[in-house]
């Protein structure tokens, strides 16, 4: 459990704080890598490449954003998030109304996924409605047509090589 602390920060579970630090580097591996990219394309003056370049900005500035709401939920100035309930790799299978399911794995940016279309991002609609949730509870988000309600199957955490995680399943 998080215990507060005074000034509104809390002590983080050590396995929540490995977590945290393990997403950090990779965050900033990341905003390294595609800073690089952005060096490597300036200059370029075509309308494509300066529309490329816009799209990384926008990426650089999402991962320094999370770079810097980590950093300060590990300094304990902030108390962390729901969206930190659902760290990036985490794989949620729901099933919906119809009956059909769909199992998606969180992503911070949906482009760097090497199937886009199995993806979700916590702060998306369906993101959002499964912080907090178990397996075996109803949600319901905003979709395009209307509420959406689906079960959540499954919940299983992201997991490093050789470490043991375990799925929440239903």
């Amino acid at each position: 459990m998080n215990e507060q602390r005074p000034g509104g920060g809390s002590r983080l579970s050590g396995q929540t704080r490995e977590r945290l630090e393990r997403e950090l580097a990779e965050l900033r591996a990341r905003h390294r890598a595609l800073d690089e990219v952005v060096a490597s394309t300036d200059g370029v003056e075509d309308r494509a490449d300066q529309a490329q370049r816009l799209e990384l900005a926008d990426d650089l500035a999402r991962l320094a954003e999370r770079i810097r709401e980590i950093v300060d939920v590990l300094a304990g100035r902030i108390a962390p998030s729901p969206v930190d309930a659902l760290p990036e790799g985490t794989e949620v299978t729901v099933r919906f109304s119809d009956g059909t399911a769909a199992t998606m794995r969180v992503v911070a940016i949906p482009e760097e996924a090497s199937d886009a279309a199995d993806t979700l991002t916590r702060t998306s609609p369906l993101g959002r409605a499964l912080v907090g949730a178990r397996p075996g509870e109803r949600i319901a988000y905003p979709g395009p047509d209307g509420e959406i309600v689906a079960e959540v199957v499954a919940i299983r955490p992201p997991t490093d090589e050789g470490a043991d995680a375990t799925a929440l399943e239903r």
